[in-house]
């Protein structure tokens, strides 16, 4: 078990459906604005690809419960997109090409809980 305070853990998109992706990346980030990140993130990952679509994105809104034009007028802006694209941006120079991809003290591992657990713990060894 990983003390906290140990490790932090950072979340970036990565475009790889072209304005699909994007739409997903921006959705969810509007949902964070009201706090249900990670409700839209998990919903992506399930498979249900009517959320690759602006009416799905917006009826899964609905669903959540979220402050609806809100939601829409942060979708359909541009508030989000200069972050999401320079971690994109950020992600490509670094050599990475998909997700999800894990880094421990910029080295890459594998993405199980177990592998970065290891790494992490490893790294504190090392100091």
């Amino acid at each position: 078990m990983i003390k906290t305070g140990i490790a932090r853990y950072e979340y970036r998109h990565f475009i790889i459906f072209g304005s699909a992706s994007e739409m997903a990346a921006v959705a969810s980030e509007c949902a964070a604005d009201q706090g249900e990140f990670w409700t839209f993130h998990d919903a992506y990952y399930s498979g249900d690809r009517t959320l690759f679509a602006r009416d799905g994105i917006i009826a899964f809104a609905r669903e959540t419960g979220l402050h609806l034009p809100t939601f829409e007028t942060c979708l359909d802006g541009t508030e989000h997109l200069a972050r999401i694209f320079a971690g994109q941006r950020e992600a490509q120079s670094l050599g990475i090409s998909g997700t999800p991809t894990v880094l421990v003290n910029g080295q890459r591992v594998g993405s199980s809980a177990r592998s970065i657990i290891a790494a992490v713990e490893s790294y504190r060894l090392d100091e």
